[in-house]
């Protein structure tokens, strides 16, 4: 049978409005319709090896299981077999039609059931619409987002809170979107897929979609596969919830915990442990590495003339002056109260001077703007320092040692220390 002839019997198979399904002599199941899958899906389990396998309730009163008849008919004949069973949520007896056919899988025989059960058709009808009601009625009252989809991204179903967080007014709006309008990178869909069809589930799956109004939102997806006699995916059922505010205050509580609440520069403790990193990859790979200590010169004044929210304002602005000079790179952190650190990574002595320099001229002639509409300039001096072998507190000595230099010359300068001097 070609791969088309294949394909057309399975699918015609899975739209049977019959309740069919075959199985091995094991009870393993090889093909099945979604009819069959509505009514029976609780007396499936998943084997060891990640296949289907049938399991039937055990019947004190018969000296032979189901099973047990599979395993003594031969090919092309038939049995019927009844069984109580759990059908429409109500136990019922259901008569299970069962041919033996003519091929073999893994060099297993394959039977042919169909599954019939025995209450008056109207109430079994009845009580299948109450539960699909049911279930709807419980999608439309959760508060996440649920859907149905096939694996090229198609939509089946949506419950009216997915339609909302996307911004979509109705269902067939969001089930028209095209995948790119939706999914903002769509490799992570395909990523999706990939875990799917692997692992037949994902958990806490973090998604970036796109809002019919362009915004951003994160969601977190839990996704479950339904499958194929031959192991493909048919479509996966997905929760969907919305977690851009979650992930959105995390990121802000993390940016906080290395973030100078005044300048916002590193705070000293991150500074510290980025600088630390810096220095172990300029020794491992014997790269340039080069820092500066900044200090604004006569800040005790400022304060002392102008008020400390003067002082803060000169800060800020001072950060902003610093900051406007920087490669990308580079790295600045609040060191002590008016005193930075500036981080150069790739980078020489030569190189660190020209930055320092660039950065005191562009201090020396920057107008800081004070509370009261007056202006202030305040100059600052430099120490430089290189190294590629030094310790952090080696390094961060050796720019001290140069800013001491710089403030004892006179001030509004650059001085270098090396660890090669």
């Amino acid at each position: 049978m070609s791969d088309n002839a294949d394909e057309l019997l399975r699918e015609l198979f899975w739209r049977s409005s019959l309740r069919i399904a075959v199985l091995d002599i094991r009870g393993r199941i090889i093909l099945t319709s979604k009819a069959f899958r509505d009514s029976f899906l609780k007396m499936v389990r998943i084997s060891e090896d990640g296949s289907e396998v049938l399991e039937l309730p055990h019947d004190d009163s018969r000296d032979e299981s189901y099973f047990d008849r599979l395993a003594s008919l031969p090919p092309g004949e038939r049995f019927s077999f009844s069984i109580r069973l759990p059908f429409a949520g109500v136990e019922t007896g259901c008569r299970i039609e069962t041919t033996a056919l003519n091929i073999k899988k893994r060099g297993k025989p394959l039977f042919l059931t169909e599954w019939i059960p025995g209450e008056d058709p109207e109430v079994i009808i009845r009580a299948l619409s109450e539960i699909e009601q049911k279930y709807r009625n419980l999608q439309e009252n959760l508060p996440v987002g649920i859907y149905r989809a096939d694996e090229k991204g198609i939509l089946q179903t949506a419950n009216s809170a997915l339609i909302r967080m996307m911004g979509y007014d109705s269902f067939e709006e969001l089930q028209d979107a095209p995948l790119e309008d939706v999914w903002i990178d769509p490799a992570q869909r395909a990523r999706m897929i990939e875990h799917l069809r692997r692992e037949g589930s994902v958990l806490d799956y973090e998604v970036h979609l796109r809002r019919r109004n362009g915004d951003e939102m994160i969601g977190s997806y839990d996704a479950r596969g339904t499958f194929d006699s031959e192991g493909r995916l048919v479509h996966f059922d997905t929760i969907v919830q919305d977690i851009t505010r979650r992930i959105q205050a995390k990121t802000e509580l993390e940016r906080l915990a290395r973030t100078d609440s005044l300048t916002g520069l590193f705070n000293r403790q991150y500074l510290m442990e980025r600088f630390d990193e810096e220095i172990a990859r300029a020794g491992r790979y014997d790269r340039p590495l080069a820092v500066m200590l900044i200090d604004l010169d006569h800040f005790k004044l400022v304060n002392d003339t102008h008020g400390h929210l003067a002082g803060d304002a000169v800060l800020v602005s001072a950060v902003s002056s610093m900051t406007g000079v920087l490669r990308e790179t580079d790295f600045a952190g609040r060191f002590g109260g008016e005193e930075f650190c500036v981080v150069m990574p790739e980078t020489g002595m030569q190189g660190a001077l020209e930055l320092a320099e660039r950065l005191r001229k562009g201090m020396e002639e920057t107008d800081h703007v004070l509370p009261d509409g007056s202006k202030l300039r305040v100059t600052c001096s430099i120490g430089v320092a290189e190294t590629s072998t030094g310790s952090l507190e080696e390094t961060i000595a050796l720019a001290d040692a140069a800013l001491y230099d710089a403030k004892r010359s006179g001030r509004n300068r650059v001085e270098r220390r090396t660890d090669r001097q």
